[in-house]
C-alpha cells in the first residue's frame, strides 16, 4: 500500500512539474500614422460611435451623437494626445465599456488620437 502511495506522489509531483502557465498581458497596439492619408473623425471614427455607442451616449456623457461628438470629447477631457494610449475613450474602449469594439476599430480610435484627434 505505502508503495502505491509513493507512486501516486511521485505521478502528482511529475504532474506539477510539467504543468505550464500562459498569462496574457495586454499590449497596447501601436499605431502607423500614415500622413498621406491621416484617419477622418467624421468619415471613420464618429460612425464607430455611431454604430457601437449610441445606445447608451446619446444622453450620457461623453454624449457621441453626430455633429456634437467631437467637442463633448475633446472639451470633456476624453482626448490626450500627449500620450493617446492613456486617453479615456480609448481606455474606455479596451474595458467591458467598449465590448461592442472590435480591435481594427481601437486601432483606428488610437490612431485616430496619436495622429492629433483632428475635427477632419
Amino acid at each position: 500500500m505505502k508503495r502505491y502511495i509513493k507512486v501516486l506522489a511521485f505521478l502528482f509531483m511529475i504532474g506539477l512539474v510539467a504543468c505550464e502557465y500562459d498569462y496574457i498581458v495586454e499590449t497596447v497596439p501601436t499605431p502607423e500614422p500614415d500622413p498621406e492619408n491621416p484617419i477622418s473623425f467624421t468619415a471613420q471614427v464618429e460612425p464607430i460611435f455611431q454604430s457601437k455607442c449610441i445606445g447608451c451616449h446619446d444622453s450620457r456623457t461623453p454624449i457621441l451623437v453626430t455633429g456634437s461628438a467631437f467637442a463633448n470629447l475633446t472639451n470633456g477631457g476624453f482626448i490626450n494626445t500627449a500620450n493617446p494610449a492613456e486617453s479615456k475613450v480609448y481606455k474606455r474602449s479596451t474595458d467591458g465599456h467598449g465590448q461592442n469594439m472590435g480591435s481594427q476599430e481601437r486601432l483606428l480610435l488610437l490612431t485616430w488620437i496619436t495622429e492629433g484627434a483632428k475635427d477632419n
